[in-house]
């Protein structure tokens, strides 16, 4: 057995055809088996260097009209240098290629910033630093349990929405095998 797939990959092995099948039915069988819609929008965290970095990002985010409409903004509860980040439905909406996102925010205050996103439910991480508006040094990770697949699989639609977007941001299903306790 392989230690991790790509998404493509994961179609494959389970017969999906399409992405967009892949997401529907493990949605449906994620909310028929708990009992519940997943949360969106998703929350991302940005970790700055400084405090005069944060305010810079907070003021840009905050008070530029593009971004205003597209996110809500608040301080991290416990984190020095933290912007919790929320609005967006998709891990890759923050990140991809329909700007405004958070790349254009670096290139706009030539601040630099650490990404961290930690799926509620699933554990499943992202990430990344963003180093003049590019996002570097990312991985997203995605472990999925063999007595329970839905619980990871049901929420991928809050990472992309096609194999390109997870691609892009090195996403990789990791396989375990959970142990019983008696």
């Amino acid at each position: 057995m392989r230690n991790t797939y790509s998404v493509q990959e994961l179609m494959e092995s389970l017969n999906y055809s399409t992405l967009d099948e892949l997401l529907k039915d493990q949605k449906r069988d994620f909310t028929k088996l708990f009992g519940f819609n997943p949360e969106t929008p998703i929350e991302l965290e940005l970790k700055f260097q400084s405090m005069s970095e944060m305010i810079d990002a907070y003021n840009e985010l905050k008070f530029n009209t593009k971004f205003n409409a597209l996110y809500k903004l608040q301080h991290h509860a416990y984190k020095d240098f933290t912007l919790v980040v929320s609005g967006q439905e998709t891990l890759f909406d923050y990140l991809g290629s329909n700007e405004p996102n958070l790349l254009t925010l670096s290139r706009i205050t030539g601040v630099d910033f650490d990404v961290y996103f930690e799926q509620s439910y699933t554990g499943t991480q992202f990430t990344g630093k963003v180093v003049n508006g590019e996002l570097l040094a990312r991985q997203c990770l995605v472990e999925v349990n063999d007595v329970i697949p839905a619980l990871t699989l049901g929420l991928l639609n809050q990472i992309g929405k096609t194999t390109e977007e997870f691609d892009l941001l090195l996403t990789r299903i990791i396989p375990f095998k959970s142990n019983t306790i008696l």
